[in-house]
């Protein structure tokens, strides 16, 4: 809005001062050139929302492709959904909702709610655990101070689903860990690249990706719905060279 009221006042500066040629048809013409500058200037993208578009043109999508999916509300109802969902999580916890990073890891035994950016070493913890006795034990739950949620949960949301869900590593796990995340947060920047090593490093673990844009980070909305078109149009692959690129270059949001 500052920046409109800058052009308003520009372009009043413009008609005082410019020197008015005699010849009306030339007076109108500057006239239309200055008009036709403003609307220029007042519709062209802000410069986050060219990085969001160009990451996905960068992986796969035509400018055109993305332009109309963007535009279809079934790109936002696949991140409203996931934002449904992390309310049901929240409501099980007793809490008003989810901050993020969110993750929670599924195990065929255990839904264990892990609030926060944990370092690495706390994830290949549970990991090894889990590998060695089939469950994470209490002891080191209680040590974090986490409460398995109840198991009845796993009716009311979606779990794994290698053939809808966007995933990096195994499609057929015994670790899940699903992430409810947001593109323009901090800390969901610093724990990407622990979940990245997690699954290189471990070939019996998935992570999924799920969308939480809150409502004071105002690019996550609209870089989430981009996420989706790159799924939707190209695949798991795109979705995730979009949110590797996102992720690293977050300050540009």
């Amino acid at each position: 809005m500052r920046a409109h009221n800058i052009l308003i006042y520009w372009v009043h500066y413009s008609f005082l001062t410019i020197p008015m040629n005699t010849d009306i048809k030339a007076n109108i013409a500057i006239l239309i050139s200055i008009a036709a500058l403003v609307v220029s200037i007042l519709n062209r993208p802000a410069p986050q929302y060219e990085f969001i578009k160009q990451a996905a043109v960068d992986a796969g999508l035509s400018s055109k492709t993305y332009d109309q999916c963007i535009a279809d509300p079934a790109a936002r109802a696949e991140v409203n959904q996931d934002i449904a969902e992390s309310m049901i999580i929240a409501e099980a916890l007793g809490q008003p909702s989810l901050g993020t990073p969110f993750n929670l890891v599924v195990t065929d035994t255990q839904l264990i709610p892990v609030a926060g950016a944990y370092p690495e070493e706390f994830f290949q913890l549970m990991v090894l655990q889990h590998r060695e006795s089939g469950e994470i034990p209490q002891a080191t739950l209680d040590q974090f101070e986490i409460t398995p949620l109840d198991e009845s949960l796993r009716e009311q949301i979606r779990l794994f689903n290698p053939e809808i869900d966007a995933y990096k590593g195994s499609a057929n796990p015994s670790f899940t860990v699903i992430e409810y995340s947001d593109f323009q947060c901090p800390f969901c920047a610093r724990v990407h690249p622990t979940l990245q090593s997690l699954v290189d490093t471990n070939d019996d673990v998935a992570w999924v990706y799920r969308h939480l844009p809150l409502d004071f980070h105002p690019e996550a909305m609209p870089a989430a719905i981009a996420a989706e078109c790159a799924y939707a149009e190209e695949g798991n692959d795109a979705f995730w060279m979009f949110t590797d690129t996102i992720f690293e270059n977050q300050d540009q949001l």
